[in-house]
């Protein structure tokens, strides 16, 4: 029961097979559960051999983080006004932005958990 608890605090984790194969400098947009229905995109980012989950809802006027190429090969893209995050802080590059929401990602035996 306390376990259950604590998850109302920690989100739930949700676990993403393959992701030991996203290549270093490269995104990737996943759908947790059916986005129409309340679920959620993200979009997983691996930078310096970590790997970081952002929020695929850029806080800027609605655009979408897009998969693919990092930017310089570090940094997530809103192509809607072409902001950039990095995806270790989720901090905005140089634009007065709101910092893109991260999510709590562990890599482990090529598989990750994701709390949402």
């Amino acid at each position: 029961m306390f376990d259950r608890l604590l998850n109302l605090f920690r989100g739930r984790s949700v676990r993403i097979q393959g992701t030991g194969k996203l290549p270093e400098g490269y995104a990737r947009k996943i759908d947790i559960g059916d986005p129409m229905a309340g679920g959620k995109q993200v979009v997983l980012c691996r930078v310096d051999g970590q790997l970081h989950a952002l929020d695929v809802l850029c806080p800027h006027e609605g655009g979408r983080i897009i998969d693919g190429p990092l930017m310089e090969g570090r940094y997530a893209l809103c192509p809607l006004h072409n902001y950039k995050f990095d995806p270790k802080t989720g901090a905005v590059q140089g634009h007065m932005c709101k910092n893109a929401r991260r999510y709590k990602v562990l890599e482990k035996d090529g598989d990750a958990e994701l709390w949402v």
